[in-house]
């Protein structure tokens, strides 16, 4: 069994050539995880040089696919390019169930770099100075993993900031523990801090000569909409959504 290495957009290609059999399954299996230990942004195997794959050992892609490092947005897998008699094999050994078979390596790179319609991340803060450079830095972090500036480069920056107020305010006027909460729905970027004091918010227009007090404004101004809504625990969730 022969291995390539290759690169593009971030993603590594790997290619195998030859059979996938009794004594060169052990070898792709360690070949790809080592791949998925790097974290690219997608591990891509073509199988266009595999002459034959032994149905057998054709489940060596799903436990790959179920290892830890193998999720969006971590990392992906994908097959590409087999040839019938091997895509035959994977489907009887139904890999294709959890490795989605791609005709080409242009196709898998496109669908490994599209986003999920869906994805949720939080993080809990305690109520002090600080929680609002924690809460910068996590929003920045997922952002980037979520690779949300591919189309908007100004969300990140957007998001950094209305996180930063929503935080602040959180921190001020809550007092206690938050659950700053980052939510993407198709072209949606929802944020959210919850915290347990029952007391609403409203936005009031900024005083210029004050050194804050502009943190919902600011949101609005930023924010497709904002909202709060009481929590059935007693306290209360500062929203708003951000257009991509």
């Amino acid at each position: 069994m022969e291995v390539q290495h290759s690169t593009k957009h971030g993603c590594v290609i790997v290619a195998l050539t030859g059979r996938i059999d009794l004594s060169s399954v052990a070898k792709v299996q360690r070949t790809l995880l080592k791949d998925l230990h790097d974290q690219p942004d997608a591990l891509i195997c073509d199988l266009a040089g595999v002459q034959y794959l032994d149905p057998v050992f054709a489940t060596v892609f799903s436990t790959v696919a179920k290892h830890p490092a193998s999720r969006w947005p971590t990392t992906s897998f994908l097959l590409c390019r087999a040839q019938p008699q091997v895509a035959e094999a994977l489907r009887r050994g139904q890999a294709s169930r959890l490795v989605p078979l791609y005709d080409s390596v242009e196709e898998a790179l496109e669908e490994a770099l599209a986003r999920p319609a869906y994805l949720r991340d939080e993080l809990r803060l305690a109520p002090i100075p600080t929680a609002a450079a924690v809460a910068r830095a996590f929003v920045r972090e997922v952002c980037q993993t979520w690779q949300l500036a591919r189309p908007d480069e100004t969300v990140v920056d957007r998001a950094v900031l209305v996180a930063n107020e929503l935080v602040t305010n959180a921190v001020v006027h809550a007092g206690s523990d938050l659950w700053l909460q980052l939510e993407l729905r198709v072209d949606r970027l929802f944020i959210s801090v919850r915290d347990t004091n029952p007391r609403l918010l409203r936005s009031v227009p900024p005083d210029l000569e004050a050194d804050g007090g502009r943190g919902l404004w600011l949101v609005d101004q930023l924010a497709r909409a904002w909202g709060v809504r009481p929590t059935p625990d007693g306290g209360k969730t500062v929203w708003c959504a951000l257009s991509l």
